[in-house]
């Protein structure tokens, strides 16, 4: 049911529903999907509520038969399996006897069903002249042109047999009694004996994430042992062949290089893929040799100009070329989470700000994160949670003076000129201040969003003194980044912004947001006499370095920039596309006397 809260709930002031949260995201092409899955669940929930109180030998089966039967669907090809799977049900049921009475658990019924849902070998076709696939049975006496033995990994062959607790004469085993593990080695010899031309043996050779080497099974390895020390020469290399993991790797379509005279492959799609990854490289055009036409002077949002500063690039690619990069899938871990990491705690932390700054009540906000299931379980999310609710509390009592009043927000209208207006909606104002309040450091994204909030608001409202103050959490305690009060020129640096935009929506912009605050904040400090160079203050945000070990990456990683200027581009290139000019008519204004930077 609370799968369904989204459905019919609103997210809207943190409303339960017992332990139930709603998430009003859910779209209405997604409504049909969340129900099969509540369906599901609830059916699940079901047959492990009949298992769980399951006693007697009947109850187990028809738990089983009810489960099987609402949770399953099978094709028309294969209508018969369900019948077949009553009929095993009902012969457990009879072969229990006088049973009915005994109380039988988990553990019982696994092995009584064992055997009778376990494969079966079955009658195979020999010496028909076609391809036979069967099991390792005993077939010492008929012979064949090949043999091919498939999977004998270390650890899968020989079978390993477990001792079951009930069965008294395993406990003690004597001479002469049933041993899987020599059955299997005798199947081995007798597999191997039987082939008249050709024998071949196959097995994972290598760890497929890491390449390390694996051993054989046991008895595969003695054989060959056996056979480097009865021949003359060793002839292990000459019968072991190890094969490429990648089709489309070199060595498996170069003649005779794996086995016989030509290529390991008939794979055209991996011939193709091997032939470019050895063919000549050439040097990567420009992404844009010229500029796209000016698109007629229209209206922007206050939105569209935070939007285009954040990321000029994607706003390029999005906006003028419907281009997207490569969306990467989410992993949603299956484990249990007993700790939050620096990123899930800003998650939270910022979630939790945002809310109470917009007017929600604090003990909705936090109950509602408690039922979000980003927590640990128990007393270690309360923990968490009391770490993260503890700085959000410092940050939000020492901003309590910036807050003084009612939070409102206000609707700006800006004429920029040539026909064309500025509209939009700055949100988070107190008084005559523009309070952004984050869980994170102080860092350019939200200076900048802060700055043009400030321009819009003391360009729409020029008749009143408008202050903008960014704060951020540091380990020494809040910092604010204090922007205002800004006299007439406000209109003309808006303007500006809107020009570089309409600019940036004819060819990418080179001035990453990181990077170009860390070269305006070099020059500015070169200005003053420093004698660090603006351009490796720049490349530190924007070259990712090959030493990290902490998956930290630089602006050169973006899949947007790496879209456009290539992977692991040179800083180079962006200054010399005009990142220097851009960056400083963007940050030129906040770093040269319009914001002052502070402890709080």
């Amino acid at each position: 049911d609370r799968i369904l809260l989204g459905v019919v709930m609103s997210g809207d002031d943190h409303r339960t529903l017992g332990r139930g949260l709603p998430l009003d995201d859910v779209g209405s092409n997604d409504i049909e999907l969340a129900g099969r899955l509540a369906e599901l669940l609830a059916r699940v929930e079901r047959c492990l509520d009949t298992l769980a109180a399951a006693r007697a030998v009947g109850e187990w089966m028809t738990g089983l038969h009810e489960g099987v039967r609402s949770l399953t669907e099978t094709a028309r090809d294969d209508a018969w399996q369900l019948p077949q799977f009553e009929r095993e049900l009902a012969r457990a049921v009879e072969s229990a006897g006088g049973g009915e009475g005994v109380d039988l658990r988990l553990a019982d019924v696994r092995a009584l069903l064992e055997s009778r849902l376990g494969g079966r070998p079955t009658r195979a076709n020999f010496r028909t002249g076609t391809l036979t696939v069967c099991t390792m049975v005993p077939m010492r006496s008929v012979p064949h042109r090949v043999v091919c033995l498939v999977g004998l990994d270390d650890g899968v062959f020989p079978r390993i047999q477990s001792v079951d607790g009930d069965d008294v004469l395993a406990r003690r085993p004597m001479t002469g009694e049933r041993d899987v593990r020599s059955e299997d080695r005798q199947l081995l010899l007798d597999a191997v004996m039987a082939a008249s031309e050709t024998l071949v043996v196959t097995y994972t050779g290598a760890n497929e994430h890491t390449g390390a080497t694996r051993p054989p099974a046991v008895p595969l390895g003695e054989i060959l042992d056996a056979l480097d020390r009865t021949s003359k020469a060793p002839v292990r290399d000459q019968v072991l062949v190890r094969h490429p993991l990648q089709p489309h790797d070199i060595r498996n379509l170069a003649p005779g290089y794996v086995v016989g005279d030509g290529p390991f492959s008939f794979d055209r799609a991996a011939l193709a893929g091997a032939t470019a990854a050895t063919g000549r490289r050439r040097p990567v055009p420009d992404f844009l040799p010229e500029p796209l036409a000016e698109r007629p002077g229209e209206d922007v949002s206050l939105a569209d100009l935070k939007g285009f500063f954040t990321h000029p690039v994607r706003a390029f690619l999005r906006g003028r070329l419907d281009v997207s990069a490569p969306l990467e899938a989410e992993e949603v871990s299956d484990a249990i989470p007993v700790d939050l990491d620096a990123l899930e705690q800003w998650e939270i932390g910022d979630r939790l700000l945002r809310e109470v700054m917009a007017g929600q009540d604090p003990a909705a906000v936090m109950t509602a994160e408690q039922l979000r299931g980003t927590l640990p379980p128990g007393a270690l999310g309360t923990r968490a949670l009391t770490s993260v609710v503890a700085e959000s509390q410092k940050l939000f009592a020492r901003t309590a003076d910036l807050r003084a009043g009612e939070a409102r927000s206000l609707d700006i209208d800006v004429d920029l000129g040539g026909g064309r207006r500025l509209t939009g909606t700055v949100s988070g104002i107190y008084g005559s201040r523009i309070v952004s309040l984050g869980y994170s450091r102080l860092r350019a994204r939200q200076r900048l969003m802060s700055w043009i909030d400030l321009l819009a608001l003391s360009a729409s409202r020029p008749d009143e003194s408008w202050t903008a103050h960014a704060v951020g959490r540091e380990r020494a305690g809040p910092r604010r980044a204090l922007a205002g009060p800004l006299d007439h020129t406000a209109v003309d640096l808006l303007r500006s912004l809107v020009g570089l935009r309409d600019l940036g929506l004819r060819r990418p912009l080179p001035a990453p947001l990181k990077t170009a605050h860390a070269w305006a904040e070099g020059r500015a400090l070169e200005l003053m006499g420093n004698d660090k160079s603006p351009d490796e203050q720049a490349a530190r945000e924007w070259e990712t370095d090959p030493n990290n070990s902490f998956g930290i990456t630089g602006e050169d990683a973006d899949p947007w920039h790496v879209r456009v200027w290539g992977e692991q581009a040179p800083l180079s290139g962006l200054l010399a596309a005009g990142l220097p000019t851009y960056a400083w008519q963007i940050w030129e204004p906040l770093l040269t006397g319009a914001e002052r930077v502070s402890g709080l």
